[in-house]
């Protein structure tokens, strides 16, 4: 199985056949809410990946249920980290446009049909991106500054501010898979803002759309990744802005550690007043 399809609803409009891949590890708490956020999609050309990095903690019967019902492939094997999940299950699949949402993640309900109908009525677009509240562990919606903060920048896309700070919400970035083959795939060094370094080299060479509405749900549940490593995160966010930055950017670059310093302030902050 490769590709779900709905024949009437296909009849009806032509849309891209679209790829979304989910790293996971040890997230049986989260995965079945993930995968559910996928599937009930209903969108006609579905090709679901999962890629399982050895979980021991029942991730594994939970994928083996789903893969039965042929809903989803998933391969589980010990894999280099995140960035080199993501980049097998780009290798492992084969749809036009492609999506990664994470094993704790959510995809809002009709964002796929709202991506696909997009692309294939602006041929030209090579990637969007769209909005992404954060969620709680019981997937309520929380830290509206931090929320209403990105959305800003979303609404005044720059280049130049996205080399100052990531603004962009992973789960909620699309982009066609000759723009990945063009840039490359996620660099394995980084393990935080892989995201981040790809974004800046896909808008060296193309322009994003953006669609105002919600398309991902990122869940900041207080022990993953992001949620404790937001230090180390801004970090490498710097480390991957001077390193994509071409000649003439170097203000940017500057401006960009003043405003890492603001962030991790701000972040510090919110931990203390939860």
């Amino acid at each position: 199985m490769a590709f779900q399809r709905n024949d009437v609803y296909m009849s009806e409009m032509s849309l891209p056949t679209l790829s979304v891949i989910t790293p996971s590890y040890n997230q049986a708490e989260f995965l079945p809410r993930t995968i559910e956020s996928v599937l009930s999609q209903g969108y006609p050309a579905l090709e679901y990946l999962v890629m399982d990095g050895g979980s021991t903690d029942g991730s594994v019967a939970i994928l083996e249920r789903y893969a039965a019902a042929g809903k989803l492939r998933f391969v589980s094997q010990k894999d280099a980290g995140q960035s080199d999940a993501v980049n097998q299950g780009f290798g492992r699949t084969s749809g036009e446009i492609i999506g990664w949402v994470n094993s704790d993640d959510l995809y809002a309900p009709g964002a796929l049909l709202a991506v696909g109908e997009y692309f294939a009525a602006h041929p030209e677009t090579e990637w969007l991106f769209g909005l992404c509240p954060i969620v709680d562990r019981d997937d309520r919606t929380f830290k509206g500054g931090v929320t209403r903060y990105k959305e800003f920048w979303l609404r005044h896309y720059s280049y130049q501010w996205l080399l100052v700070e990531n603004f962009l919400s992973q789960p909620a970035v699309f982009f066609r898979r000759r723009l990945l083959e063009r840039v490359g795939p996620l660099d394995r060094d980084y393990h935080l803002a892989m995201d981040y370094h790809l974004w800046l080299r896909m808008a060296q060479v193309a322009a994003p759309a953006f669609l105002d509405r919600e398309l991902a749900y990122f869940r900041s549940s207080g022990d993953n990744k992001m949620s404790l490593q937001w230090a180390k995160s801004f970090q490498e966010d710097l480390d991957v802005a001077a390193r994509v930055a071409r000649p003439g950017e170097g203000a940017w670059i500057a401006l960009h550690r003043v405003n890492g310093w603001k962030n991790s302030v701000a972040y510090w902050l919110l931990d203390r007043l939860r």
